[in-house]
């Protein structure tokens, strides 16, 4: 039988295709239809009238739950009529053959409806919850056909009813879920079924032969569990496939043992017919142990295939993003590391180091700020978050971004880190990268700030300087300030210097009284050159006498300063201190007007405005 049904559904899938919604596939459908209830028929006739199962509305109903639902009038067309000769062969009136097959009709499309509605177009057996529903679905559906037959009976009674019940679901928890499994892997593999599950299915066939003839070879011993502890063995080795092909096995031997008179049923001392329903009983627990545990078992699978999954893609994510994840456990302190965390140390993947070992690898200076982090995480569940640098096995240093905070063991109360650690190297070498810049630009800013207010040849301050700066002063000075003071000098016949030595050491003159004039100063002073050589000195809150003293300290450094091969030099200076309401043209022309006083008192001296 499995094998005629295994030809079947890989008929209906090249069907599907290949040939589309071809007329070979409802013929297909009435063929195994016909030759299952025929062979139902034949067992029911030769154990009282009762069959253990039905397996045309299992195979039925998987291929109505398969097929597109605008074919399925096609199919369901095909059944009836199959079913329809089965009983008029078997016998029966017309009126009886056709309420039977109503009857096998309306619980398909019972179950069919319950669980197109309930999980749409795909009907899934390895999930507990698409489990659970068909349980549901094909008792309802049983019960209702069970009703429907009852009533069309020519001998209605409680053991009719729910001998076709029980028969009719079992039909259907055996042969859909097995057709389906089947046509799920003639559907979706890309490739022929290796041998190695070949091999492993024949193997359970094999085995569950062996244990089932041994058990229902003989009536002296209750060995039913046996079978039960193979296909448990199926379920593990070959899923839902391997549990219901086992199933099964142990159905069409039981079956022909209880044609034959033979196996541990006889032991029970009742009719032939509580007989039957005791081995209906027998197989509903196998199923009901059996399905479960495989759908549990691939629901497993499922979840580690897609935790796999999720972890490969982790790891493509975190390698993208130079990001790793680790985690302390709670009970020994181990360290996990996630395979980028151990590229990041410039580590092979592996067994991770200590704790301790771990907090070594950082940079010496690092090291103690490090654990004393992890330190604080462990004892006051403190986050932390800090930038260190890891020292790699080659010399390198990695700059590395961690962050971390305590977690709780789902055991127990023990305390743990799980954390996260980027490395942020390129990050820090564009940051100073910037910096650098950001310096160099501000340098060459100041630079060029100073060149714009220095005269180039001497050094000082120039004359826009000056301005700018003697007009600030100047509004500090009108606020109700002190009082503020300019010094104007310049060199003493500068022009015979310039026509008897040559300009080069008229400018090495002008350096040098620059320089002489400076000494002479405060730090809250500023000199500059106001143009040829004529300088200025601006003494923020100094009087006219200070002023005047600070001028002659100027004069005498100048006159001090002589150096050979240049000419001897002096200068005239002139002062000027602020008035109410003073402003730089006006304090700068009553300097310059002591100036000329004090070149035409006879020079090399300073006179105050």
């Amino acid at each position: 039988m499995p094998l005629i049904i295994f030809g079947y559904m890989i008929t209906m899938r090249r069907m599907f295709a290949q040939l589309g919604y071809s007329p070979l596939g409802p013929a297909l459908l009435g063929i195994a239809y016909f030759a299952f209830a025929v062979l139902s028929l034949i067992e029911a006739r030769g154990s009282h009238g009762i069959a253990a199962i039905w397996p045309p509305s299992g195979i039925l109903l998987a291929t109505l739950l398969i097929v597109p639902r605008r074919a399925v009038w096609r199919f369901a067309i095909a059944a009836i009529v199959a079913s329809l000769a089965a009983n008029l062969l078997d016998g029966a009136g017309f009126g009886v053959a056709a309420g039977f097959t109503a009857a096998n009709g309306i619980e398909a499309m019972v179950a069919t409806l319950i669980l197109r509605r309930r999980a749409g177009r795909r009907v899934s057996f390895i999930d507990p919850s698409g489990l659970s529903t068909f349980f549901i679905a094909t008792l309802i559906a049983a019960s209702v056909g069970a009703g429907v037959a009852a009533c069309i009976s020519p001998q209605p009674s409680p053991e009719f009813t729910l001998a076709w019940l029980s028969t009719v679901w079992l039909g259907m928890l055996l042969v859909t879920p097995l057709l389906f499994a089947i046509f799920e892997v003639a559907a979706s593999a890309k490739q022929a079924v290796s041998v190695r599950e070949s091999l492993n299915l024949i193997g359970i066939v094999m085995l569950t032969v062996v244990a089932t003839g041994i058990t229902f070879s003989q009536s002296q011993f209750p060995m039913l569990f046996v079978p039960m502890m193979v296909i448990v063995i199926a379920v593990l080795r070959g899923g839902m496939l391997g549990g219901v092909i086992s199933i099964i096995v142990v159905v069409v031997l039981g079956s022909l043992a209880l044609w034959l008179g033979s196996g541990p049923i006889f032991l029970i001392r009742a009719s032939h017919e509580s007989r039957i329903l005791f081995f209906q009983f027998y197989l509903l627990s196998l199923i009901i142990s059996a399905l479960p545990m495989a759908t549990l078992l691939a629901a497993r699978d499922r979840l580690r295939i897609n935790l796999s999954e999720r972890v490969r893609l982790l790891d493509q994510a975190e390698a993208a993003a130079h990001i790793g994840h680790w985690r302390i456990n709670p009970s020994n302190q181990a360290i996990f590391w996630s395979p980028e965390v151990f590229h990041i140390h410039g580590l092979p993947d592996g067994q991770p180091p200590a704790l301790d070992q771990a907090i070594d690898l950082y940079h010496p200076s690092d090291r103690r700020r490090v654990s004393e982090a992890v330190t604080r995480a462990l004892t006051d569940g403190q986050p932390f978050a800090f930038e260190a640098r890891l020292v790699r096995s080659d010399g390198s240093v990695r700059h590395v971004e961690t962050q971390g905070e305590r977690v709780y063991s789902s055991r127990d109360d023990a305390i743990g880190l799980f954390g996260l650690i980027r490395d942020v190297t390129e990050q820090i070498e564009a940051r100073q990268i910037l910096r650098d810049a950001r310096d160099t630009a501000d340098r060459s800013a100041e630079a060029a700030m100073l060149l714009a207010s220095t005269d180039a040849l001497t050094g000082l301050a120039n004359r826009r300087r000056i301005v700018e700066y003697l007009d600030a002063r100047l509004k500090g000075v009108a606020a109700g300030g002190a009082k503020l003071s300019i010094v104007l000098f310049d060199i003493d016949h500068f022009k015979l210097v310039n026509d008897h030595y040559g300009h080069d050491i008229g400018d090495e003159v002008l350096k040098r009284v620059a320089s002489a004039a400076a000494e002479g100063l405060r730090n809250t002073d500023l000199i500059g050159r106001y143009g040829g050589e004529e300088f200025i000195i601006i003494l923020p809150d100094t009087d006219a006498s200070l002023a005047l003293q600070i001028a002659e300290r100027v004069r005498s450094n100048v006159q001090a300063s002589q150096v050979a091969a240049q000419p001897m030099v002096t200068v005239s200076l002139g002062i000027a201190s602020t008035v109410v309401e003073d402003t730089s043209n006006g304090i700068l022309k009553r300097a310059d007007v002591a100036l000329y006083d004090a070149k035409s008192a006879g020079r090399n001296q300073s006179r105050l405005a």
